[in-house]
């Protein structure tokens, strides 16, 4: 009897040390599973785990936050259900059913996907199979939002196409602006080449054409020159805005008589409203906006069709409106018209470097004005600019 007895109390206390060892054990899972619980709650993924069956067997509250997902719906654990839901929000529901497609067909392949949502967020999400003793028995998900680096992409993008065509109007602009030189030059050497050879024996009469074409070819290398040196101060901030007092009535008066001479195949109107006597201005930068608008204007229109530039004074502002009939900009080019190197589709095969509308939006900006443009293609373009002024 003693013998069983102490047979008994071993068994006993062999029992209580496993049970004890069990505690252990026990304590230590549950610490594991709460450090596990505060990894996956901590992180900044939206995670879910789901068995073979399609049960969802754990997920962190992440995850029901990026998918705004009922409570009632998790709590069902039926991942189909929640797969339906999130397909729901998805701009390309088709796809995400083709990735849990193979997926599930695939059991042990890995899975990286951009997912894009209706109300413009961006996630990314990938996904692997969870293995317990060399077998599958689910997959977890990890998803997280990735909109800003999409943003920045997009943006990085956008800038390098951007840089390439800025670069691809650069050499067009250089092409075009050696080509250009080359006409006013030409007409020059061609001019002097005759007056040497026959200027003695010529009369005035004959030889004034050529002088004449020999002046207005500097004329026109003179005010390409000026643009380019405008644009090139322009971009490395080395203008500056210089105001002084200014009579505006002669001073427009002065630059339409200038614009004339070049162009006298049309007529330009100059007209004024309001107390124009002297204003407070920068005369060196308005001299080149006017000059390039008016010779646009001329030179996209028709022979013999007028020019007008009107001059109207207010209290603290003058406005200068340029306009002509001719062939007027299509609405693709007047987004981009004022770009450097830029020139319009209706104007490839007119002269013009491309730089003019550009020096004339700098030069604006830099009196803190505004320029506003109204064309319609086949009847004309109007450039309104206002600058603030003292009087």
């Amino acid at each position: 009897m003693q013998k069983w007895i102490d047979e008994l109390r071993d068994a006993q206390e062999h029992l209580q040390q496993e049970v004890s060892q069990l505690k252990k054990q026990e304590a230590k899972l549950e610490i594991s599973l709460s450090i596990l619980r505060s990894i996956i709650e901590s992180t900044a993924n939206g995670i879910v785990a789901v068995n073979l069956e399609g049960e969802i067997l754990s997920f962190n509250q992440k995850f029901v936050d990026m998918w705004q997902i009922p409570e009632s719906l998790m709590l069902s654990k039926n991942f189909s259900q929640a797969s339906a839901f999130l397909e729901n929000q998805l701009k390309n529901a088709e796809a995400f059913r083709g990735v849990m497609w193979e997926v599930s067909s695939q059991p042990d392949s890995q899975s990286y996907d951009i997912l894009e949502l209706m109300d413009g967020r961006v996630f990314a999400q990938y996904s692997l199979p969870q293995w317990l003793n060399g077998k599958i028995i689910g997959r977890v998900w990890s998803i997280w939002e990735i909109s800003d680096c999409k943003q920045v992409e997009s943006e990085l993008r956008q800038a390098l196409e951007q840089a390439q065509e800025y670069r691809e109007l650069r050499a067009n602009f250089v092409s075009v602006l050696c080509h250009q030189f080359r006409t006013p030059l030409n007409v020059i050497s061609f001019s002097n080449s005759l007056l040497q050879r026959q200027g003695d024996e010529w009369r005035k009469e004959k030889t004034r054409p050529l002088l004449e074409h020999i002046q207005t070819a500097i004329e026109k290398l003179s005010q390409m020159l000026d643009d380019v040196i405008l644009f090139a101060k322009a971009e490395t901030a080395k203008l500056n805005l210089e105001i002084e007092p200014l009579d505006l009535l002669r001073f427009c008066n002065e630059i339409v008589v200038q614009i004339q001479m070049s162009h006298s195949q049309n007529s330009i109107n100059f007209l004024s409203q309001g107390s124009c006597l002297t204003t407070c201005i920068d005369q060196r930068l308005l001299e080149p906006i006017l000059k390039n608008l008016l010779d646009n204007a001329v030179k996209y229109s028709p022979v013999g069709s007028a020019v007008d530039l009107e001059l109207f004074c207010e209290e603290e502002k003058v406005i200068f409106q340029v306009t002509d009939r001719g062939v007027g900009i299509p609405v693709v080019d007047k987004e981009r018209i004022f770009e450097p190197f830029y020139r319009g589709k209706n104007s490839k095969n007119l002269p013009g470097t491309g730089l003019g509308l550009s020096v004339v939006k700098t030069l604006v900006d830099l009196h803190r004005g505004q320029i506003n443009l109204e064309s319609e293609v086949g009847t004309g373009t109007k450039f309104t600019v206002a600058l603030p002024s003292v009087k």
